[in-house]
């Protein structure tokens, strides 16, 4: 099956196109279904029902890593000199 709106290929479980997004019609709507059960059902995850593609989690951990000590450092240096502003002005 085809997508009526862009053209692409429909996936073989979800109601939704892969690529623009758009809603199956009802005739492809019953057809997947039919399929789904000639199939037998299996427990997939969102991802794989609506070709969606797999996020790689463990890479944006390691960059959130990466950004660490820099927040850790920024969020410091400006308690310092938000301490050394109040220090100065109470001098006076």
């Amino acid at each position: 099956m085809y997508c009526k709106k862009c053209g692409n290929p429909l996936p073989n479980e979800g109601f939704t196109c892969k690529f623009c997004g758009a809603m199956m019609e009802s005739n492809q709507i019953a057809q997947q279904k039919n399929n789904l059960q000639e199939r037998k059902w299996q427990t997939r995850t969102k991802s794989e029902l609506y070709g969606m593609e797999k996020i790689n989690y463990q890479k944006e951990e390691q960059e959130n890593k990466k950004n660490f000590p820099l927040g850790v450092f920024l969020i410091v240096g400006v308690l310092i000199i938000l301490i050394v502003i109040a220090i100065l002005i109470n001098m006076n």
